[in-house]
């Protein structure tokens, strides 16, 4: 990898000592090394480059040990893009509902064809907020992600079909879905060569995989361009604490920060996540707004008892866009 002008600083080992150099001579300033260090660039990573400031977009980059290339953005930029990826997910959630129709019309096909069968991974990753998967991954660290997902993953019973496998940063997953349309799509592709559960016929007979591509342009066809799988994973963060704060008693005396933290640790283990990336990543910050100004969330508890569900939208999403659109 070449060095790049405004990430000058590399890093290497001599002798079990982790030095750094900034244009070939060593940097021994105790404070420079520190700001290097805070950065907490993983130890694994090689070609390691460093900028000379941390208020640019990239402050580091290195290669992992799955051979790519990784960034570690400044705290200034993730802020502006955790802005942008809020402000997105009110428009996500306010389109579900023409995707989710879309992915019903779809479903009905009779054909096991590229729209049906990906409509059917869309539908899991929107109950469940699966990680997408990505081939490579899979194959170096049997990790997986839904269209990475093998047959010994799955366990048809009756009009129930379990998913267990393991994901992301080795975390065991077990997720129960009870629909008998999907597991009736999911018995069918059971039957289909090849290890991936998730495979289709193309126009020739020829049998193809689902992938990650396949999944966003699909949701982008029907969705917008701006959108892919990964927003399932913020709008369900978003979701679950919104439903798990409308649920929650709150006896007198108990403090604000105990309940956020028992929602945020209850949402991090249905997402797969630490508590401090659930927070930090997943969960619009409005919502917790809503709940320690102490009006929001009580006054749509009242309301829930007169709302009914809509054909695409529960009546808790209805109220996670009631969060969204006030503040």
């Amino acid at each position: 990898m070449s060095r790049s002008r405004r990430l000058p600083i590399s890093r290497e080992q001599i002798d079990g000592e982790t030095v750094y150099r900034d244009g070939g001579r060593r940097i021994r300033s105790r404070r420079e090394i520190a700001r290097i260090e805070s950065l907490a660039i993983p130890p694994a990573w090689t070609d390691v480059e460093i900028a000379r400031s941390s208020s640019g977009k990239v402050i580091a980059r290195g290669i992992d040990a799955a051979g790519r290339t990784q960034a570690i953005y400044s705290p200034a930029f993730r802020r502006k893009q955790e802005r942008k990826k809020y402000a997105r997910i009110l428009r996500f959630a306010e389109r579900l509902p023409q995707l989710r129709k879309q992915v019903e019309h779809d479903l009905r096909r009779r054909r096991l064809g590229e729209d049906k069968v990906v409509a059917c991974v869309v539908a899991l990753i929107d109950r469940e907020f699966f990680r997408v998967g990505n081939v490579e991954y899979a194959r170096k660290h049997d990790h997986y992600g839904i269209t990475t997902l093998r047959r010994k993953h799955t366990d048809v019973s009756g009009s129930t079909v379990t998913f267990d496998f393991v994901g992301k940063s080795g975390k065991r997953h077990v997720k129960k879905v009870r629909d008998p349309k999907l597991v009736r799509v999911i018995a069918q592709l059971e039957q289909m060569p090849g290890y991936e559960i998730f495979r289709f016929f193309d126009e020739d007979g020829d049998v193809r995989d689902v992938d990650s591509k396949r999944v966003n342009a699909y949701i982008k066809r029907h969705m917008g361009e701006e959108f892919s799988a990964k927003d399932f994973r913020t709008w369900g963060g978003t979701l679950l604490a919104t439903s798990a704060l409308l649920a929650a008693e709150t006896p007198e005396g108990t403090e604000d920060a105990a309940v956020v933290r028992d929602v945020i640790e209850h949402v991090a283990d249905r997402l797969g996540n630490t508590p401090t990336v659930t927070r930090d990543s997943y969960i619009d910050p409005r919502v917790f707004a809503a709940f320690e100004d102490g009006v929001t969330i009580p006054q749509l508890r009242g309301a829930m008892s007169r709302m009914r569900p809509r054909k695409h939208l529960t009546v808790e999403e209805q109220c996670v866009l009631k969060v969204l659109r006030r503040r």
